[in-house]
């Protein structure tokens, strides 16, 4: 698997290993992280992330036996990422300049160094300490924020009255994008400090190529003489600032130059007036009759996406006179439910111009947001849209209905569009069962699919472009507590030699949707395990003080590399001469090697029976050839025997074992039981003289097991003159586990005391725990108690208690609870103890 090509082979397992055991020991654990829970940045700043580890033993930590994991999970579809790993004194990082610094890692600070922090870097990070065997991790959230730069232009106005000039306020370099912007006037005639919303233009933002985001705002002055000295302020609000930021501008309102021409204007205005007053005549019915609106309602996609915002659109064109209504309802199925969410009426807003006018929110859901417009088209007639904004969560609607009122002074009109909402699934990280994929192994990859809505979903593996005709294993839709579904998928595939750089792909889709999410694995290296050959002896009949040489050849191994160490039982051979072979090509076509391995030493009686052993290192894992080096003339002892294989308490059983090959004749066998020497029911044959010249008896050894038998060792010890140590074999009672059979609880009363007892009998092994409890408060609890007796081979224990007879007893429930480990069997008892009339008694099993 990737990650972030830093970290495989070895590294990766050992560090599942580390966090796997810190995680097994939990209860164990006294190490604790420290962190803060929320740090601010801005853009460009090197950043510390502090990661102090407290309540950890010793003071000085040896990092050489640590793993520090600091991972980022953003909100985006990265979503959780490895950023930086240190790993028994090794540093790999996914993150350019993020560092760690040893030697406050030894004090146990384990902060991570962010040098120039951008948008990119904004999330939750997760410091995980393993030092085994504790772990311990803590999350601190990061936030990224860049100060806005503003400019308002131009910052002193001067306009001749009865023109326009516009005031823009730009916005730039801000991260995140969430940002108000709003005008206010200061005026020395009024106490009004609005501003005209249809003399603003607010743009959305922009980002730019560094993640952060411009945005300009414009104010559009129509000033009359009583304006002249006004204050107009641009008030910028983002998160960066710790107040409000106000950018001001002074106008000045000039009067414009005296022209002759104005001298005719009134000549000029009457001539006017008449021309109109005929015109509005002719014009009068063309203007002024009333339009039906042409209606295209609620346009875009139905099919929903959990919290993915959708857009719908609605159009009222060319409509006469202004005044028009709107209302939208949600219906919910299946309750059918209809509710007001939204309504608008055009002629709340005045006269309006030609030109757009944003209209403020009336009335909003959290899952809907509502943007209506108004234009005004010659001939006084009117268009309107509605932008509709979704965001829709499955948790809490899967389907619903928008239903549209238009009322016009012509039309009386509804429309109802249906929707439905659902979560695609997301996919983790394909994972595969082996960190090195061997070519005699089948090769188990696995996905985890996750957080989708409905329950139904199609899974399908590819081989590159191609789908595996292996069919996958597709787990049952699992709901989770937050509602969503989530399911695993598997496949098995064998792979081959041509498969390296193979990439396969886990693809998932809802039943009754073309969307397909997707997760990739490439295979990129596959090991062949060698095939190891039998050790061969020369010669074959090795003699005491006399030369031996043991070979061992290994054979279609890929990669080359490859290690072979001869052992005598468990240590390395150091008075043998070793001579390995190189490594060689098997054959040209397949690029598998070979390598042949040889020892050669002279045996003393301390050799014999010994398993000298070819250890074949190759990739990380381990094959083992040994060869029993049995001498001439020295006892060849077999393995013990049982007779019948499967022990069963109370039945007879037989211990034998066989010795051979042993000269002169003279030997002595002993047993032990649970390491005591054996003196009876041992049954041991006279030596008989094999047809080589040499000597064989057996020796058996009869028992009837019991529960006191479970998994003791029984052993055989053979001496003889020519052994400079006696040969021991061992063999282990594997005898079954029997859960215990519980007694209701008994009890006995006098005037001063109440005496309680249950019986727990047929049971095996002897280890048992009892506890028993007044209410929730524990009394008495015995592990592993002395006076288990044996009844009928199987264990059998009587457990009592005894209470002073006082009031505070009586009307108590007092319980007795009975664990098992071997067989994981869990009984409790109860029973309640009344005005000096105890009640019935009540089981539970588990």
């Amino acid at each position: 698997m990737k990650r972030g090509r830093g970290l495989e082979g070895g590294n990766g397992r050992l560090l599942t290993l580390l966090v796997g055991l810190g995680q097994l020991l939990q209860s164990a654990e006294t190490m604790e992280v420290k962190m803060s829970r929320q740090r601010t940045a801005h853009f460009g700043e090197d950043v510390v992330l502090q990661c102090d580890i407290i309540e950890h033993s010793p003071s000085e930590l040896d990092i050489k036996k640590m793993a520090v994991v600091w991972h980022q999970e953003t909100s985006g579809v990265n979503g959780k990422k490895e950023l930086y790993l240190f790993l028994g004194g090794k540093h790999t990082s996914n993150r350019n300049g993020s560092r760690l610094d040893e030697s406050e890692l030894e004090k146990g600070n384990a902060a991570l160094f962010l040098p120039q922090i951008q948008a990119k870097d904004e999330g939750a990070y997760t410091c995980s300490v393993t030092v085994t065997p504790d772990h311990a991790e803590g999350t601190t959230i990061l936030e990224v924020l860049a100060e806005p730069v503003v400019s308002l232009t131009p910052s002193k106005v001067t306009v001749e009255r009865g023109t326009e000039k516009t005031l823009s306020c730009t916005v730039d370099k801000f991260y995140p994008s969430s940002i108000v912007i709003y005008w206010q006037k200061i005026s020395k005639h009024t106490q009004d400090q609005s501003v005209s919303a249809k003399d603003i233009c607010n743009e959305l933002p922009v980002e730019n190529g560094d993640s952060t985001f411009s945005v300009s705002s414009k104010l559009r002055l129509q000033p009359s003489s009583q304006d002249d000295g006004n204050n107009y302020s641009c008030i910028v609000e983002h998160r960066s600032f710790p107040v409000k930021a106000v950018f001001s501008a002074i106008l000045t309102v000039t009067d414009p130059p005296v022209d002759w021409k104005v001298q005719a204007l009134p000549i000029v205005l009457v001539f006017v007036v008449l021309v109109i007053i005929i015109l509005c005549g002719i014009a009068y019915y063309a203007y002024l009759s009333k339009r039906q609106p042409t209606i295209v309602a609620m346009v875009g996609n139905t099919d929903l996406k959990h919290l993915e915002q959708a857009r719908l659109q609605c159009l009222f064109s060319g409509f006469r006179p202004k005044h028009l209504d709107l209302a939208f309802f949600l219906i919910i199925h299946p309750q059918n439910k209809k509710q007001k969410i939204f309504s608008w009426n055009t002629s709340a807003l005045g006269n309006v111009e030609q030109g757009n006018e944003n209209v403020p929110l009336l009335q909003q859901q959290d899952m809907f947001s509502f943007y209506p417009t108004l234009l005004a088209k010659p001939r006084r007639t009117f268009d309107a849209s509605c932008q509709i904004y979704i965001l829709p969560d499955v948790r809490t609607v899967e389907n619903f209905e928008l239903l549209l009122e238009v009322k016009h002074g012509t039309l009386q009109h509804t429309e109802t569009k249906s929707f439905r909402v659902t979560a695609p699934p997301l996919l983790d990280q394909i994972q595969c069962a082996t960190d090195m994929p061997k070519s005699d192994e089948p090769l188990r990859l696995s996905c985890r699919i996750h957080s989708y809505f409905p329950q139904t979903i199609n899974v399908q593996w590819y081989k590159n472009d191609l789908p595996l005709q292996t069919k996958p294993f597709v787990s049952s839709s699992a709901e989770g507590p937050d509602g969503f579904f989530s399911c695993s998928s598997s496949i098995t595939y064998c792979p081959e030699a041509s498969d390296i750089g193979t990439r396969f792909f886990c693809k998932a889709n809802l039943t009754d949707s073309q969307q397909c999410r997707e997760s990739v694995w490439e295979l990129k290296t596959l090991v062949f395990v060698p095939q190891v050959s039998q050790i061969q002896c020369e010669p074959t009949m090795p003699e005491c003080g006399k030369p031996v040489t043991l070979s061992c050849t290994v054979e279609k191994f890929f990669p080359d590399e490859c290690d072979i160490c001869w052992k005598r039982d468990f240590e390395e051979l150091s008075c043998a001469i070793n001579r390995t072979e190189e490594q060689w090509h098997d054959d040209a076509e397949s690029n598998l090697y070979c390598k042949k391995s040889q020892i050669f030493f002279t045996p003393s009686a301390e050799d014999h029976a010994v398993n000298f052993t070819a250890e074949i290192t190759h990739c990380n894992t381990r094959k083992r050839k040994s060869y029993p080096l049995m001498l001439k003339g020295f006892p060849k002892v077999t393995d013990i025997f049982l007779e019948p294989i499967d022990a069963e308490y109370g039945n007879k059983l037989s211990v034998r074992c066989d010795v051979a090959d042993f000269c002169p004749g003279d030997i002595n066998i002993d047993w032990f039981h649970d390491n005591h020497l054996v003196k009876n029911d041992i049954i041991t044959e006279d030596p008989m003289e094999d047809s080589n010249g040499c000597y064989k008896l057996s020796s058996t050894f009869q028992l009837t097991p019991t529960a006191f038998d479970f998994n003791k060792a029984i052993s055989c010890r053979v001496s003889h003159e020519k052994l400079r140590k006696p040969i021991v074999k061992e063999v282990f009672l594997k005898l079954p586990a029997k859960s215990p059979i519980v007694s209701e609880i008994k009890l006995k009363q006098n005037s001063k005391s109440i005496s309680l007892e249950i019986s727990i009998s047929h049971f095996a092994p002897q280890d048992i725990r009892v506890i028993w409890y007044k209410d929730w408060e524990k009394i008495s609890e015995e592990h592993n108690p002395k006076d288990i007796r044996i009844i009928e081979n199987l264990c059998y224990f009587v457990s009592k208690i005894e209470l002073n007879q006082t009031e505070e007893v009586f009307k108590k429930t007092i319980r007795c609870e009975i664990s098992h480990p071997s067989t994981q069997s869990f009984k409790e008892k109860s029973i309640v103890l009344g005005n000096r009339d105890p009640g019935p008694t009540s089981e539970k099993n588990n």
